[in-house]
């Protein structure tokens, strides 16, 4: 529910900007979204003491420099009590740069290190695969193999090492 009325401001407030605003905006939810990891500030929007003007102002303050467009989005959030909708916002809003921009961000993960040509020729085949600019982040972890993923085109590609000796165990038990 709460991504389907994000999406609805997102489209608002696209409306609104033109092209040399986005990365400004789109800073700025990214700045205002990792605020909303602290539980206090949860609370303090969540606070039924507090009028929606006075949240929305606070909210504004965490801001280094943000702008008039910025500000009355925050008001029009706080007017309507959706404050607690920014992080939603901020992935949206991140999700619809990444279309307009044609470029997205995935993630490769596995138990071992890439290093930056093999990451480059990565980037270079998908690209080219989906006709837009990626990039990818590493992620260090426990998966015995190489996993690929691109949510927000909605690709996943995985190469498990385990997957690979059980299915050759089983093809040489069939051939026996």
């Amino acid at each position: 529910m709460k991504e389907v009325v994000a999406k609805k401001y997102v489209k608002a407030l696209i409306a609104s900007l033109n092209s040399d605003e986005f990365d400004r905006v789109e800073s700025a939810l990214v700045t205002l979204a990792s605020a909303f990891k602290i539980e206090k500030l949860k609370v303090i929007l969540d606070s039924p003491d507090i009028d929606g003007a006075k949240k929305a102002n606070f909210v504004y303050s965490l801001l280094d420099n943000g702008s008039d467009k910025i500000r009355s989005f925050i008001s029009l959030l706080g007017d309507n009590k959706r404050l607690a909708l920014i992080p939603e916002i901020s992935k949206e809003f991140s999700y619809q740069k990444s279309i307009r921009d044609n470029a997205f961000t995935g993630l490769i993960s596995g138990s071992f290190e890439l290093n930056q040509n093999q990451q480059a020729q990565l980037e270079e085949k998908f690209s080219s695969k989906f006709g837009s600019k990626i990039d990818f982040e590493k992620i260090k972890n426990d998966y015995n193999g190489i996993k690929i993923e691109l949510d927000d085109l909605g690709v996943e590609v995985s190469f498990s090492i385990d997957r690979l000796k059980a299915q050759m165990s089983e093809y040489i038990l069939k051939a026996i």
